[in-house]
């Protein structure tokens, strides 16, 4: 089975402190950390790591911090031949900073001066020998297109829906699978109890949704069987939880490819993200696949 993943794809700088800076302050930092980051880009760098045949389509520039971008995928496994370097520009950058007793994080970025990837970088055949689509809403023009190819060539379509614009509410439509957080969720189905939750997203067209409830786990119910399911979060000692909802997307998709059932997904899902707020970024406590199942 191959994934290709459309999206976002970034360099994350992450640094621990005792405490959040005052104004005008200074305070050396206890840990530092440079990793690859971005939604679909750390879901197929996981995917890649427990075994699947991982591709992305994502833009970078042509300067050093994107070709560094690429290489953090590529050293894990992740096809990045289709990806698409903008000559001069200024690659995309993440900068975290992680409140050591608290866990608590303050998040700063840039897109730099990379565009939104145009149709014309990209077409259809990048669908050839693919199984199933993950996309993340970075792209909105080029993944649209992308989704409903994808559906007529019988691809699977999963769709990370954490932010409630417009581009990410018309695609709803347009995918199989839907992993949304709770907020987004609520504020586009416009209900709250969990159970019609999940009914009024699956009414909006995917065959399986999955709604993400932060250190209360998730739920989950799919069009042919209306019953929710809900599965507690992983217990850990949460250090970052930079990557977590990456991770647990990779999850979902690593599941459906192994053809489990829901509720075994949802599990799968929850100790995989939670395993990686164990450490510090999304790629460096990446959990392998024997330590997950162990866990399970």
């Amino acid at each position: 089975m191959r994934v290709l993943g459309v999206g976002n794809c970034t360099l994350d700088h992450i640094a621990v402190v005792d405490r959040f800076l005052e104004p005008d302050t200074q305070k050396e930092v206890l840990q530092f950390s440079q990793q690859g980051g971005g939604a679909v880009a750390t879901a197929t760098a996981a995917l890649a790591r427990w075994g699947a045949k991982s591709s992305i389509v994502g833009k970078v520039g042509d300067d050093g911090r994107g070709r560094q971008i690429l290489k953090t995928l590529s050293d894990e496994g992740v096809d990045i031949s289709l990806c698409v370097l903008q000559e001069n520009a200024v690659s995309q950058l993440s900068m975290i900073t992680i409140e050591s007793p608290t866990g608590r994080r303050q998040r700063v970025y840039t897109r730099g001066s990379v565009e939104p990837l145009r149709k014309s970088e990209i077409n259809d055949s990048v669908l050839d020998g693919v199984d199933f689509l993950l996309v993340d809403g970075t792209h909105p023009e080029v993944e649209m297109g992308l989704m409903e190819a994808a559906r007529s060539r019988g691809i699977r379509v999963m769709l990370d829906a954490q932010e409630n614009t417009p581009s990410i509410r018309e695609a709803v439509a347009h995918c199989d699978v839907l992993v949304a957080s709770e907020r987004f969720a609520s504020q586009f189905a416009g209900v709250g109890e969990l159970k019609s939750l999940c009914n009024a997203l699956l009414e909006k067209g995917p065959t399986m949704v999955v709604v993400t409830l932060g250190d209360e786990g998730c739920v989950g119910m799919t069009a042919s069987d209306h019953t929710m399911i809900r599965a507690a979060a992983f217990p850990v000692t949460v250090i970052d939880t930079t990557g977590a909802g990456d991770v647990f997307h990779a999850g979902v998709t690593f599941g459906l490819i192994q053809g489990w059932p829901l509720a075994k997904i949802a599990r799968f899902a929850n100790v995989a993200a939670g395993l990686t707020c164990s450490g510090i970024g999304s790629r460096g406590p990446l959990p392998t696949l024997e330590a997950i199942t162990e866990r399970l």
